[in-house]
């Protein structure tokens, strides 16, 4: 029986499982924050426009998204600002992919 201070290590199979859940829970969230980091597209930098009046996230997607989808690139648009909506208001600052 080993004793550290006041406390006692009756069963080392104990010691051995709460290593173990620790080492499995450390290496979970450690998975959690790089897979949460880690994305489907490499980073790339981002273009800010000013919305004018009249502006359309359809009028964006036409002219800077020609090569895609322009309902892949609105959705992309949308996720990357955090909009509740696709309205756009003018003097509002947008990120593009």
């Amino acid at each position: 029986m080993l004793t550290i201070g006041k406390y006692s290590l009756t069963n080392p199979r104990r010691l051995v499982r709460a290593l173990s859940i620790l080492t499995l829970g450390f290496s979970m969230s450690l998975l959690g924050i790089t897979g949460s980091l880690a994305g489907n597209e490499p980073g790339g930098a981002l273009e800010f426009v000013t919305v004018q009046p009249g502006d359309s996230l359809w009028d964006l997607a036409g002219e800077h998204g020609q090569d895609q989808d322009p309902r892949d690139w609105i959705a992309r648009v949308v996720q990357l600002n955090a909009l509740e909506s696709i309205e756009l208001t003018p003097g509002q600052q947008i990120a593009l992919p």
